[in-house]
C-alpha cells in the first residue's frame, strides 16, 4: 500500500497516551490492592455495572473486527449487516435461560459447572483444554492482524508493535488484575468509540453524504444482501445463515464464556447482571453500525477508481487503512487517532484473554492439585500473576508464529473457531436436557467438534475462495488505466471477460483442479465441504444435542430427579430434585460441612448451598 503516511509529533502523542493510560491503570490499581484471589479474577464481585458491560463490549470487538467488518461491507456488501439480529438474539437467549442457573452458583469458570452437573472432572477439564486452545489462537491473530495495519501507517514495524503490545497488555493485566483490566477496556473503548466515529464521519463528508453513499453503494450491488432470503445452504451469506451463524457463535460467547461469566459475576446482583449484558444489546449494536457504515461510505469514495481494481491493496481488509493514509493523512492526529483506535481495540482483546486464560488456568488446573490445596490468598494471588506473565510471552510467540505460516493462520483459526457451536450444545446438555448423562455429554461434545472440524478442513482444501463483488476503475485518469490495463485485469469487467472466455476455451474439470467445484461435480463429501461457513457452528450445536441425547437414552438415562434443580433450567426444575435432596457425590474429593443450619458442599473451588433461602447465590 505504499510507504508509511506522515506522523507527525501529534500522532505520536496520541500513540503514547494510549500505552501510558492503560499501564498507568495497572499501576493504579496493582498499589490499591488485590488482596485475594477473589479480588484478583473476580473484581472483588463488587464492581458497576456499565464499566463492566463497556469492557465486555471492549474484549469481544478487537481491532480484527473493526478492519474486518468494513472490509466485508466494502467487498460483500451490507448482508454482514444481520449480525446484529443474531447477536441481539444470543444476549436475550443468554439473559432469559442461561444467567439465571450460571450467575447463582458464584462460580470462577463456567467449567466448574459441567463438573457439578455431570460429575466428571475430565468433562471439565476437556471443555477448559478447548477454550484454552480457542482463546490461545485468537489472541495470537489479534495480536498479529492489527500490527500489519498500524505499521502501513506509521513508520514503526510491525515486529516492534507486537513487542510493545505484548510487553504493555502482560503488565497492567498481571498487576492490576480484573479491575485493572476492566477499567483499562472503558479507556480504550472510549478511543474506539471517538477513533471509529471520526474515520465514519469523515468517510461521509468525503463522498457527500450518506444519501450519495448509499446510491453508489446500491449501484455497485453493495445493498442487495439485505434482502437476500435465499435458503441455499452454498450461498456465502443469506438473511438467514448470518442470524444463525452469530446466534450461536455470540451465543456461546456471551452465555458460557470464561470473559462473559468473568464480568457478570464481577457484579454484586443478577440484577446488574442483567444490565451488564443489556447495555451489551446497546453498545453492540451503535458500535457494528457505525463500522458498517464507515465500510459503505469509503467504498463510495472510490467507486469508479477503486485501489483493488487497480492493484494498490490486494485484500478488502486494507481498505481502511488505505482510506486514512489516501484521504487523511495530511490532518494533523488523525492518523494518531486511527492507531491509537487499532491499538486500543487490540490491547482490550489481549488483556481480557491473558486474564481469562490465568483464571481457567488457576481455577481448572492448579487450584485442584493437591500442592496448592489450602493455599493462601498470597500464594494464590502470586500464581494467577505469573501465569498472566507466562501467558502474555505465548501471545507474542503465537503472533510472531502466526507471521510465518501465512495461509495456515486462516485454517487454524477456523478449527478452533468451530468450537462454539459444540460448546454451547454441551452446556444446553445440561440445562435443557435433564435426563442427560456424562457419556451423552462427552460424545456430543466430541461429535459435534469433530465432525465440525472435518468439515472445516475439507472446506480449506477443496472450497474455492469466496468471490468479491466487481470493482471498477473506469473513472480513473488515463495514465492510471493504462497502468491498470498492465498490472491487474481481476475484478474488473475486462476480468470477467477474460474468465468467461478461459472458461469457454479450458472447461472446469474437478478431476485436474481439486478447488473447481460445480453444480455437477457438487455431490457426496464436496456437498459437505463446499456449504457456506455460516452453517458450521449451528452444524455444531445440532450435532452435539442430538449425539448427546441419543447416547444418554441407550447407555442408561439419567434420572431427572437425581439432578438438583438448581443446575436446570428454571422451567424444569419440578421434574428435578429440590435443592434439599442434593446428596454428596462419593466418586469425587468433596467434603460435606455445616455451618449452623446450612449445608454447604464444597467440591474444589466449586461451592453450592443445599439451602436456597439462607444463601444469595441460589436467589432469583
Amino acid at each position: 500500500m505504499g510507504g508509511a503516511a506522515t506522523f507527525e509529533v501529534v500522532d505520536y502523542c496520541m500513540l503514547v497516551l494510549t500505552v501510558v493510560v492503560s499501564l498507568a491503570i495497572g499501576v493504579y490499581h496493582a498499589f490499591r490492592g488485590n488482596k485475594t484471589s477473589e479480588d484478583y479474577a473476580m473484581g472483588s464481585r463488587n464492581m458497576k455495572a456499565f464499566p463492566v458491560s463497556l469492557s465486555l463490549l471492549a474484549t469481544f470487538l478487537s481491532a480484527n473486527s473493526i478492519l474486518g467488518y468494513s472490509g466485508e461491507v466494502y467487498g460483500n456488501g451490507l448482508g454482514i449487516t444481520w449480525t446484529i439480529v443474531g447477536t441481539t438474539l444470543a444476549i436475550f437467549l443468554a439473559l432469559g435461560f442461561i444467567m439465571p442457573v450460571m450467575y447463582p452458583l458464584k462460580l470462577v469458570t463456567p467449567n466448574q459447572y459441567l463438573e457439578l452437573r455431570f460429575k466428571s472432572p475430565w468433562l471439565r477439564r476437556l471443555s477448559m483444554g478447548m477454550s484454552f486452545l480457542s482463546i490461545v489462537v485468537f489472541m495470537g491473530l489479534a495480536l498479529y492482524a492489527p500490527t500489519l495495519a498500524l505499521s502501513a501507517v506509521t513508520p514503526i514495524s510491525f515486529s516492534n508493535y507486537i513487542w510493545i503490545m505484548g510487553i504493555v497488555v502482560t503488565i497492567y493485566a498481571s498487576i492490576g488484575g480484573l479491575k485493572a483490566v476492566v477499567w483499562a477496556d472503558v479507556f480504550q473503548m472510549v478511543l474506539m468509540v471517538g477513533g471509529v466515529l471520526l474515520i465514519t464521519v469523515m468517510a461521509c463528508i468525503e463522498v457527500g453524504g450518506l444519501g450519495r453513499a448509499w446510491a453508489i453503494a446500491s449501484e455497485g450491488g453493495r445493498t442487495n444482501g439485505l434482502v437476500d432470503i435465499s435458503t441455499d445452504l452454498y450461498t456465502r451469506h443469506t438473511v438467514w445463515n448470518i442470524i444463525l451463524m452469530t446466534m450461536t457463535n455470540w451465543g456461546s460467547h456471551y452465555s458460557v464464556s470464561q470473559a462473559t461469566y468473568q464480568r457478570i459475576s464481577s457484579v454484586p446482583t443478577i440484577q446488574q447482571a442483567r444490565r451488564v449484558l443489556f447495555y451489551n444489546i446497546i453498545g453492540m449494536t451503535g458500535f457494528l453500525l457505525m463500522v458498517f457504515v464507515m465500510g459503505l461510505c469509503i467504498y463510495s469514495v472510490y467507486a469508479g477508481c477503486d485501489p483493488y481494481a487497480r492493484g494498490h491493496i490486494f485484500s478488502k481488509d486494507q481498505i481502511a487503512v488505505y482510506f486514512v493514509k489516501d484521504k487523511l493523512s495530511h490532518l494533523p492526529g488523525v492518523p494518531g487517532i486511527f492507531v491509537a483506535t487499532l491499538l486500543s481495540a487490540a490491547l482490550s482483546s489481549l488483556s481480557s484473554g491473558l486474564n481469562t486464560l490465568a483464571t481457567l488456568l488457576w481455577a481448572d488446573i492448579f487450584s485442584p492439585m493437591p500442592c496448592f490445596k489450602g493455599a493462601s490468598e498470597f500464594v494464590a494471588t502470586t500464581t494467577s500473576k505469573i501465569l498472566t506473565v507466562c501467558l502474555g510471552a505465548l501471545c507474542v510467540g503465537m503472533a510472531f508464529l502466526a507471521s510465518k505460516l501465512g495461509g495456515l493462520v486462516q485454517a487454524g483459526y477456523t478449527v478452533v473457531g468451530v468450537m462454539a457451536g459444540p460448546v454451547l450444545g454441551v452446556y444446553l446438555l445440561g440445562m435443557a436436557v435433564p435426563f442427560c448423562n456424562k457419556k451423552g455429554a462427552f460424545s456430543g461434545l466430541l461429535s459435534g467438534w469433530g465432525f465440525c472440524v472435518w468439515i472445516a478442513i475439507g472446506g480449506y482444501l477443496y472450497k474455492p475462495a469466496a468471490e468479491l463483488l466487481p470493482f471498477s476503475a473506469d473513472d480513473c485518469p488515463l495514465q492510471s488505466n493504462i497502468s491498470i490495463l498492465a498490472t491487474t485485469i481481476r475484478t474488473t469487467t475486462i476480468a470477467d471477460t477474460t474468465t468467461a472466455l478461459i472458461n469457454t476455451l479450458v472447461a472446469c474439470d474437478p478431476s485436474i483442479d481439486a478447488s473447481c467445484v460445480t453444480d455437477a461435480s457438487r455431490g457426496g463429501l464436496m456437498s459437505l465441504y463446499t456449504i457456506s461457513y455460516t452453517h458450521l457452528s449451528f452444524i455444531g450445536l445440532v450435532t452435539c444435542l442430538t449425539v448427546g441425547i441419543l447416547i444418554s437414552l441407550v447407555s442408561g438415562y439419567q434420572s431427572p430427579s437425581d439432578v438438583p434443580g438448581e443446575l436446570v433450567l428454571v422451567c424444569l426444575r419440578r421434574f428435578t430434585a429440590p435443592a434439599t435432596d442434593v446428596e454428596k457425590p462419593t466418586d469425587r474429593k468433596a467434603k460435606l460441612t455445616n455451618s449452623g443450619t446450612v449445608e454447604t458442599l464444597v467440591l474444589d473451588s466449586v461451592s453450592l448451598s443445599t439451602d436456597p433461602s439462607k444463601d444469595e447465590r441460589l436467589r432469583y
